[in-house]
């Protein structure tokens, strides 16, 4: 490491002091019996920042069911701590963005920073000796480093830039080669000096890998979700292709020992999670590369691996073993995400997606065998009053507790979807008009005996069913038809007084 060149950089006159406000937060809490509304006081000088800072409280981040509508409050909600980290990341952020025409593609850089930083709090989740405000700032600041170094006043940074832009590779790399000392370097020197925590200096100055065996416990657990929430940004920058996404997943669930449908869930929450990030610190996260494309990109390569496979077979025995591998971990992470495309996330039973090609194919077949098809649609009874009365996060337990219900008899010839908000259905096969009454009954007798308590209160909740049965062997509808079938006696249901079924064959 160039000693010499770090210090350059970290003691250039371009890079901005410490803002005033975010000095007296570091002063104050420094102390052992500092109150949180005397932090809220130094804040609430500062409008732009109490401005954020509210914003963060009642972002998803934090998931709050009512308005935070103080900084006393916002305070209360964060904790002193995660206040400490939120306010000196929001400075920091404002001090670094671009002030300059150097070319430099600030909207990359923040979309990468960003991405990091969602990633990061989501995979502390799983890392449960990880706290969720350091892993969250140490991804939205491990590459500060990068502005500090472009901003030097003898443009040591743009050959990187070059370099990096004509022959791609690890920018770290570069950097080392090129500068003398890298970006996650550099960051943790900007981080120390101005007084961030030591563990989330030394976990940044490894987050590529660089002197991670040496660190402490606590830091090391920190420094691997940086390294992996680094490795998830490089793909939604493009920075790495999606020929790589095997690569980077299997990285990741090695740094953090996160499961595939949890990683899954990290990767789909990325885009909304970056974009309302950047609107709460005000920057340009530029053009987002979805999941949805990198999925897309993993099943072709898969279709191309697949092909390839069999040729290396046929052309080198040598090669079989490797070429197998990659297709059996490509092979499985598109079942997995096959099967998570195909599922309601809140519910765990299948979506409308997987409905309406069921009820597609089910028909096809009822035609084809002259059979029998019965349709059931299932409302739940004044669900708005109960999102009304007690929040959303409380509907969002009762339709998960229905969900659970209804998963449990649907297997064989019994297939279950959410239709839609506080709709589901049932795709039902082998049955009479008699059998599928019976079993529309015993649904809405298991929905009305779901319990549970909520703020010393038990909820309870009711269905009405419409149902509709077939016998192909007589006549032939459309999937549109039937479903107008059911909703017509879900109506009847809901105006004959709700909690029953009504049925039409």
């Amino acid at each position: 490491m160039n000693t010499t060149m770090l210090e350059s950089i970290i003691n250039s006159e371009s890079l901005p002091s410490m803002p005033l406000v975010a000095f007296k937060v570091l002063e104050l809490c420094r102390e052992r019996d500092v109150r949180i509304q005397d932090v809220a006081d130094v804040i609430c000088n500062d409008p732009a920042l109490t401005a954020k800072m509210l914003k963060v409280a009642n972002s998803s981040l934090f998931g709050m069911s009512k308005k935070v509508a103080s900084i006393q409050q916002a305070m209360v909600v964060l904790g002193l701590r995660t206040a400490k980290i939120m306010s000196l990341g929001f400075s920091l952020v404002d001090a670094m963005k671009d002030k300059s025409n150097s070319g430099f593609d600030y909207a990359r850089y923040w979309r990468r920073s960003l991405s990091a930083a969602v990633a990061a709090r989501q995979l502390a989740v799983v890392a449960s000796d990880v706290r969720r405000d350091e892993a969250f700032v140490g991804g939205l600041l491990c590459d500060i480093g990068m502005v500090a170094a472009e901003r030097h006043p003898d443009g040591i940074y743009r050959p990187v830039v070059e370099a990096h832009e004509e022959h791609g590779g690890r920018i770290q790399d570069l950097e080392q080669a090129i500068v003398g000392v890298t970006h996650a370097q550099i960051s943790a020197m900007m981080l120390d000096k101005w007084s961030m925590p030591e563990v989330l200096c030394h976990a940044v100055a490894a987050h590529h890998g660089d002197g991670f065996e040496t660190l402490d416990p606590r830091s090391r657990s920190l420094a691997a979700v940086l390294w992996a929430a680094s490795e998830i940004a490089e793909l939604f920058t493009g920075d790495t292709g999606s020929d790589e996404f095997a690569g980077v997943w299997g990285n990741v669930t090695a740094l953090v020992g996160i499961q595939n449908d949890a990683l899954d869930g990290v990767f789909e929450a990325i885009n909304d999670n970056v974009r309302e990030t950047a609107e709460l610190f005000s920057v340009d996260a530029g053009e987002e590369v979805s999941y949805e494309d990198m999925r897309q990109g993993a099943m072709i390569q898969l279709a191309q691996l697949s092909m390839s496979a069999e040729h290396d077979r046929a052309m080198a025995e040598s090669r079989e073993h490797e070429a197998r591998s990659k297709l059996q971990t490509l092979s499985q992470l598109n079942e997995s995400l096959q099967a998570k495309a195909n599922t309601d996330k809140l519910t765990g039973i299948a979506n409308r997606q997987a409905f309406d090609e069921q009820l597609a194919q089910t028909l096809e077949k009822a035609e084809s065998s002259r059979s029998d098809v019965g349709l059931i649609i299932i409302d739940l009874d004044h669900f708005k009053r109960l999102n009304d009365t007690y929040g959303h996060l409380v509907g969002d337990e009762m339709l998960k507790a229905v969900g659970k219900t209804l998963k449990k008899v649907s297997e064989g010839p019994r297939f279950a979807a959410r239709y839609g908000g506080e709709e589901f259905a049932f795709i039902v096969t082998e049955t009479n008009a008699r059998e599928l009454r019976e079993f529309a009954e015993d649904i809405r007798k298991n929905i009305a005996r779901i319990r549970f308590t909520h703020g010393g209160r038990e909820l309870t909740v009711t269905a009405s069913l419409g149902a509709a049965h077939v016998s192909f062997a007589e006549e032939v509808v459309t999937g549109e038809e039937l479903i107008q079938r059911a909703d017509e006696c879900l109506y009847d249901a809901k105006s004959d007084g709700r909690n029953r079924v009504e049925i039409t064959f």
